[in-house]
């Protein structure tokens, strides 16, 4: 089943609607935020996947992980906090 999510970079100017599977590793969705802002953003190396606050396991499912349509997910790139601007 396809997920509608709200997808944020971490320096990125603008939110993205990402549309993955439900069986889509979340891997796929940071590579697939990663691809969506890299005409504003130069890609980071390692970042974290984040929603509501708290870090995701990349290796799991977007059901695994309980994201329903329109959640919110984050990816922050490795060195930087959560809450830092």
């Amino acid at each position: 089943m396809l997920v509608p999510l709200h997808g944020f970079l971490r320096g990125d100017t603008v939110g993205l609607l990402l549309l993955v599977h439900d069986t889509d590793r979340l891997d796929h969705v940071a590579r697939t935020l990663i691809d969506a802002a890299a005409v504003r953003v130069a890609p980071p190396a390692h970042a974290r996947l984040y929603s509501g606050g708290v870090e995701l396991p990349l290796d799991a499912t977007v059901a695994s992980a309980g994201l329903t349509p329109l959640a919110r997910v984050d990816l922050i790139p490795d060195g930087e906090r959560r809450g830092e601007s």
